[in-house]
C-alpha cells in the first residue's frame, strides 16, 4: 500500500489552521453533513407550527439549542482537525446518522416524550467527543484546549443520558445543566482557544451555510402555506410579501454582515458573532412558521394573535441579533447598520403589540415595508460595502 493510500485511510489529525494559509471552503463531506440539519430544522419548524403559543415557542427553543450546538461541535472540529481520512469520515457519518435519529424524535419530544431525544443527543455528542479525543491523542499543541473540552463534554453527555431515566420536570433541570456545560465552556477558555485557532475564511462561510438552511424554511413556509389554501388575490399577496421578508433578511445578512468587521476585535467578538447566531437562526425559523400560518389565515378577517406574535417576534429576534452582531463587531456606538436593523426589530414589536385586529396582508405588509426600507437605506448609505479590500480577520477571532 502506498503512502498516499495509507493517508486516505489513516492520517493523524493536524491543526489545519496553523498549517493552511490559503482560503478554505466547505468540503463535500461538510455539505453532505449539513443535509441532515435541513431535516432537523424542518422538524423543529413543524413542531412549532403545531403550537404557536408561548409554551410552544419555549419548547421549540429548548429543542433548537441542542440541535444548533450539535452542528457547532462537528463544524468547529472539522475546521481545526479534519484530515479527511477514513476514520474522520466514518465518525462524521456516524454522527450524521445520529443527528438524523435526533431529528426523527423531535415531534415526540415536542409533545413531551423527551427521553428518546436525550439519548439521541448523547449519541450525536459521543462521536464528536471521540473525534476530539483522537485529536488530543495526536496533537500535544491542542491538549490544553481539548483537555477541557473532552472531559466537560463527556460529563454533559453523561448528564443527558441520566436525564432519560428521570421524570419531568426534573429532567429539564438536568438538561439545563448539561447544555450550560456544553454551550458555556468555550466562553471560559478563551486563552486556550487562541492557541488552537479556527480558519478565518471557512468558519464565516459555514455559519452562513447554516443560516441559509434556516432561511430556506421561509421559502418552504410560503409553499406549504399556499398549498393549504385556495388561491386568491389576498393569499397570493401574502405569499409574495412573506417571500419578500425572507429575501430582505437574506439581502441584509449576506451583503452587510461580513468577516471584515471582526478584524483585530479579539476572541470575545468572535464569540459574540457565533453565539448571536443562536437567537438569530431561531428567529428566522419562527419567522418562516409565522409566514406559513399568515398565508393559511387569509380566509379570515384578521390574523390570529399567536400568529402575529410569532411572525413579528421571529423577525424582531432575527434583526435584533443582526444589530447586536454588527454593534459588537464594528465597535462604533453610532453605527448606522446596527440602528437600521434595530429599527426593523422595533417596528416588528410595535406591530405585535398594536396590530390586533389587522389582517394577514396588513401585518405582513407592514413588516415587509420595514425590511425593504432597511435594505434601501443600507444601499443608499453604504454603497461601499464589500469594497474595502481589507483582509479577512485573524483566525483567533472565531470560536469555539
Amino acid at each position: 500500500m502506498t503512502h498516499g493510500a495509507r493517508s486516505r485511510i489513516l492520517a493523524p489529525p493536524r491543526i489545519r489552521t496553523l498549517e493552511d494559509d490559503d482560503a478554505r471552503h466547505a468540503t463535500w463531506l461538510e455539505l453532505f453533513f449539513d443535509l441532515v440539519f435541513v431535516v432537523a430544522v424542518a422538524q423543529l419548524a413543524g413542531s412549532l407550527s403545531h403550537d404557536l403559543t408561548l409554551h410552544g415557542f419555549l419548547v421549540f427553543c429548548g429543542l433548537f439549542v441542542p440541535v444548533w450546538w450539535a452542528w457547532v461541535g462537528y463544524t468547529f472540529h472539522a475546521d481545526r482537525f479534519d484530515t479527511d481520512d477514513a476514520v474522520h469520515r466514518v465518525l462524521t457519518l456516524a454522527g450524521m446518522f445520529s443527528v438524523g435519529a435526533l431529528a426523527s424524535v423531535i415531534p415526540a419530544a415536542a409533545e413531551g416524550d423527551t427521553a428518546p431525544f436525550a439519548v439521541a443527543y448523547v449519541a450525536v455528542r459521543a462521536f464528536v467527543i471521540a473525534l476530539n479525543a483522537r485529536a488530543w491523542l495526536h496533537l500535544p499543541a491542542a491538549r490544553p484546549l481539548l483537555s477541557v473540552y473532552v472531559p466537560v463534554f463527556t460529563l454533559a453527555a453523561a448528564l443527558m443520558l441520566v436525564s432519560a431515566a428521570v421524570p419531568a420536570p426534573e429532567r429539564y433541570w438536568i438538561w439545563a445543566v448539561a447544555l450550560a456545560l456544553d454551550v458555556g465552556t468555550p466562553l471560559l477558555v478563551r486563552r486556550r482557544i487562541e492557541a488552537v485557532p479556527v480558519h478565518a475564511s471557512h468558519i464565516p462561510e459555514r455559519i452562513g451555510l447554516f443560516t441559509i438552511i434556516v432561511l430556506g424554511e421561509t421559502v418552504v413556509a410560503v409553499v406549504i402555506g399556499t398549498s393549504a389554501v385556495a388561491w386568491s388575490i389576498e393569499s397570493g399577496a401574502v405569499a409574495v410579501v412573506g417571500f419578500v421578508l425572507g429575501a430582505g433578511f437574506w439581502w441584509v445578512y449576506f451583503d452587510y454582515l461580513d468577516g471584515e468587521m471582526l478584524i483585530g476585535r479579539g476572541t470575545w467578538v468572535g464569540q459574540a458573532y457565533l453565539y448571536s447566531h443562536l437567537p438569530l437562526t431561531a428567529g428566522v425559523v419562527a419567522l418562516g412558521v409565522g409566514v406559513e400560518h399568515a398565508v393559511e389565515e387569509t380566509a379570515g378577517a384578521e390574523l390570529h394573535d399567536e400568529t402575529r406574535w410569532l411572525l413579528c417576534g421571529g423577525l424582531a429576534l432575527a434583526f435584533a441579533s443582526l444589530a447586536a452582531i454588527h454593534r459588537v463587531a464594528a465597535g462604533r456606538s453610532r453605527d448606522v447598520d446596527a440602528w437600521l436593523r434595530l429599527g426593523v426589530a422595533v417596528v416588528a414589536l410595535a406591530v405585535a403589540l398594536l396590530g390586533g385586529g389587522l389582517g394577514p396582508l396588513a401585518v405582513t405588509a407592514l413588516l415587509a415595508g420595514a425590511v425593504v426600507a432597511c435594505v434601501v437605506l443600507e444601499l443608499a448609505l453604504h454603497h461601499r460595502h464589500g469594497e474595502t479590500g481589507e483582509p479577512m480577520p485573524s483566525p483567533e477571532a472565531f470560536v469555539p
